[in-house]
């Protein structure tokens, strides 16, 4: 008797149900990152029920280990999703969504007016299709320095979000203190912290720095230690309008804005609409 090797159900595996390109178009990435089909477009597949049970895991969702799983399973063509833009992650998020669950999402907002929680529906495959993708470059000009940076990886969000998450807890347990000089050593600690995420962030962020000498000749450092050690003894300005530059970077790809119409007073307003990985778990 023949032994059988192939899973007689592996005709009833999954397909993929849409194909997306992501904002970067995948120019900054090597092979072992993602692997780009010629035409740019990545297949996307549904979520498995393994998937799912992973975006309900709080752990894995704060450590990003949710994500990038998700990731990694619905679209195999990215092999190392914490080094994706976060402007990809966004996108691909949503390409799972919709794969998954549907076009028709719904979001809500509070209305400006009456303060009102408002609901409102995102057609996800428009969202897509509207998505505005990165340059090949950025660069700003400040005292003879011309900078050019990078937006931030999904790693370097992750960062973030950890220890944005362990400074709310430090607050919180602040009221538990009896001793106000612990509470401000508290507060200090937790301040300290976010106040070096931040900066390391704008140093990550900036990929060259390039002048010309005296001699005319062209000095371009891309060494992430003398770019650190520079932005460590500048001026806080230039420092200022690095962030503000990442900031616009990070809202390039999918729209992240909607429009809603308060159910209570009627009024039209716009809101963000983000992409939370925690609202998978209530989609479908």
């Amino acid at each position: 008797m023949v032994k059988q090797t192939q899973n007689p159900l592996s005709s009833h595996f999954r397909s993929p149900k849409l194909y997306t390109q992501i904002p970067s178009k995948g120019r900054f990435y090597t092979a072992d990152v993602v692997e780009m089909p010629s035409n740019n477009e990545l297949p996307v597949f549904p979520m498995t029920a393994k998937d799912e049970l992973i975006m309900r895991n709080p752990d894995a969702l704060l450590n990003g280990e949710a994500v990038t799983q998700v990731i990694k399973s619905c679209v195999p063509n990215v092999k190392n999703a914490r080094k994706l833009m976060s402007n990809d992650i966004d996108a691909l998020l949503l390409a799972v969504q919709v794969a998954s669950y549907g076009d028709d999402i719904e979001f809500s907002a509070a209305c400006p007016e009456c303060g009102e929680s408002t609901s409102g529906h995102v057609s996800g495959d428009a969202t897509l299709q509207a998505m505005s993708t990165l340059d090949d470059s950025y660069t700003f000009e400040k005292d003879g320095l011309t900078f050019e940076v990078k937006p931030f990886t999904y790693e370097t969000t992750i960062r973030a979000g950890i220890t944005n998450f362990q400074s709310t807890r430090s607050l919180q347990s602040m009221a538990e203190l009896p001793d106000d000089l612990d509470k401000l050593k508290l507060f200090n600690e937790s301040f300290i912290k976010l106040a070096k995420l931040n900066f390391d962030i704008i140093v990550e962020s900036v990929n060259s720095v390039s002048f010309q000498d005296d001699e005319g000749e062209q000095v371009v450092v891309t060494d992430q230690a003398q770019i650190r050690e520079f932005l460590e003894n500048c001026e806080s300005s230039i420092g200022k309008m690095i962030e503000q530059k990442v900031n616009d970077i990070s809202k390039i790809g999918i729209p992240k804005e909607s429009t809603f119409e308060c159910e209570k007073c009627n009024k039209e307003f716009t809101a963000p609409v983000a992409l939370d990985p925690v609202n998978f778990s209530t989609a479908s």
